[in-house]
């Protein structure tokens, strides 16, 4: 009778612990969502067209990410963390998108860039390459961003890389 009264304070005990640690798990994995401020945006690449449903991603501080492939009525958006190494980003845990064949890009920013960086990315355009550069920063554009393969080329689609729109990047890392 004893080593059953042992026995059932035992389970029952046993059940709290399990039940606590449960809900505790439960607790935990509901704070582990990522969050992100406006406040600490450091980046911001845009689309190369424009219009509805279109994809854009934006870096913040403490290596996070938030990445909106959506519409105006919904804007499709999840966070994630990303790595940088010199001007590669990782964005890790990047889903699946029409167009974006990879989770790693690469940064060009124009004043970076000599006049061999125009003739590359405007192969069939015989204008001076300080005038492409000017027609690209009118738009509102400091760079470009592109999608790397997995040999770390960029996989230049004219319809699909992305413009730097903001970019404190360099004063953050």
């Amino acid at each position: 009778m004893a080593n059953r009264h042992v026995t059932d304070t035992f389970m029952n005990t046993f059940r709290n612990i399990a039940l606590v640690l449960s809900f505790l798990s439960l607790l935990i994995s509901c704070n582990q969502e990522i969050k992100v401020d406006e406040k600490d945006k450091i980046f911001h690449a845009g689309p190369v067209e424009s219009g509805f449903g279109v994809i854009y991603w934006e870096l913040y501080t403490k290596n996070r990410y938030q990445f909106c492939d959506g519409d105006f009525m919904d804007n499709g958006c999840y966070t994630g963390l990303y790595t940088l190494s010199g001007d590669t980003v990782i964005l890790h845990d990047l889903k699946k998108h029409n167009g974006i064949p990879t989770n790693r890009f690469l940064i060009q920013r124009y004043s970076d860039m000599d006049s061999s960086y125009w003739a590359w990315k405007y192969p069939n355009e015989h204008t001076d390459w300080k005038e492409l550069r000017r027609d690209d920063s009118i738009i509102g554009s400091t760079g470009d961003v592109f999608p790397l393969d997995d040999h770390n080329q960029i996989k230049l689609d004219k319809d699909n890389y992305f413009l730097i729109r903001f970019d404190s990047l360099k004063n953050n890392h």
